[in-house]
């Protein structure tokens, strides 16, 4: 995607366009706001850079994006004629006589050096020799009919007390604090100035992209009694149970914002034959709830505790949900997010056809699964309570 190009005039009222530009072009780009006000801050220091430098800015400047990269650029007619290079040209070699320190007098030196190196290949080697690593990197302007310059090209290989100790200032917070590279080139009497930005892809809501049914949850005020119960009514095959889990993650996820320590749950998972069903019969310890279960007549408007779905888009499901109307996450404070589960050890999963003092590689491999687990719950429009998790793949299958 290219964005429209901005005249650029002595009349600095065109950086007013530009920064509009900028915001027209991040928006159709998908960009967000944190990273919209970088390429702002980029253009500005952009333009004053180049005026100060030519001490003029008749050109153009626009934005390229695609899938994440990012280029200003910046292209300007140099002062090559009569007095205005002979300025420009002095000012410049006076940069030489000390050690050229900072970003602004690099790239103005590089300018005069690379515009009238074939002229002055003299004065090019003694403006740009301390610092040009075009020869190293196959961008030797003498090989070259358009002389480039990159910053990250001459970073390379250098401490990093040496790269800062040389760019200082509003540069070395803006340029380098945000791009990841700077591009100087000429051709003929044209100067361009690119800034290269790279932004991760912005999360888009989307609709979740199911895989499965992953549980049921059913809440118990005693595991085991629940398990036998179970048993019984449906043939349940008991697979594997976590005895007074304390787990920070899960908590949070929950809806408790607990710390670590702070709560205290029980859980059972059971396998109904002849089904891909899991039921997860899960016992609170602490906080405790209600102990005596509520019974709803038949044509109450009522449901299951929580019914679970797996996605593979758990980010993007979650900002779905809650763009939803008649929908609320179960937490409806800014913190809750999709939450994973904190590190499970092996110890703390047990198999009801093991012994207790015995563990084998099921523990270590369900330990595994379970730490790599990402979930989040809301709530819907009837009272239904319903979980997507991401990662769970080894129930419900």
């Amino acid at each position: 995607m290219k964005s429209q190009e901005i005249r650029l005039t002595n009349n600095l009222s065109c950086a007013v366009e530009a920064l509009q530009m900028v915001e027209t072009a991040s928006a159709e780009a998908g960009l967000d706001r944190e990273q919209t006000n970088v390429l702002r801050l980029l253009t500005e220091e952009m333009i004053s850079m180049t005026t100060d430098i030519l001490k003029t800015c008749q050109g153009k400047l626009w934005l390229e994006y695609e899938h994440g990269d990012c280029a200003l650029h910046l292209n300007a007619m140099a002062p090559m004629e009569g007095e205005a290079k002979a300025a420009f040209v002095a000012a410049s070699k006076e940069k030489i006589n000390a050690p050229i320190k900072g970003l602004k007098n690099k790239i103005s030196a590089l300018f005069a050096g690379l515009l009238i190196y074939q002229e002055f290949p003299d004065y090019y080697q003694a403006v740009s020799g301390s610092f040009l690593s075009g020869a190293s990197s196959g961008m030797s302007p003498f090989r070259s009919s358009s002389p480039v310059w990159s910053l990250s090209e001459y970073e390379k290989g250098r401490l990093p007390e040496e790269k800062f100790a040389e760019l200082e200032g509003v540069e070395k917070s803006i340029l380098l604090g945000f791009a990841d590279d700077v591009v100087v080139s000429v051709k003929n009497n044209w100067v361009d100035l690119t800034v290269k930005k790279h932004f991760s892809a912005p999360r888009q809501a989307q609709m979740p992209r199911f895989t499965g049914l992953s549980h049921i949850c059913i809440f118990v005020d005693d595991l085991m009694a629940a398990v036998s119960y179970y048993r019984k009514l449906l043939g349940a095959v008991p697979d594997h149970y976590l005895s007074h889990w304390k787990n920070k993650g899960f908590f949070q996820a929950a809806g408790f914002l607990a710390e670590a320590g702070e709560g205290d749950v029980s859980i059972a998972f059971v396998n109904v034959p002849g089904t891909k069903l899991t039921l997860e019969l899960m016992q609170y310890h602490y906080p405790e709830g209600r102990k005596t279960p509520v019974i709803f007549a038949a044509n109450d408007v009522s449901g299951a505790r929580h019914v679970a779905l797996k996605v593979t888009n758990i980010e993007e499901a979650f900002l779905h949900i809650k763009s939803m109307p008649d929908t609320q996450l179960i937490n409806q404070t800014n913190a809750y997010r999709v939450f994973q589960i904190s590190e499970t050890l092996p110890s703390e999963v047990r198999f009801f056809d093991q012994d207790l003092r015995e563990s084998d590689e099921r523990n270590i491999q369900t330990a595994r699964i379970l730490s790599g687990v990402r979930y989040f719950y809301f709530i819907d429009k009837y009272g239904l309570q319903w979980e997507f998790e991401q990662g769970h793949s080894d129930i419900g299958e």
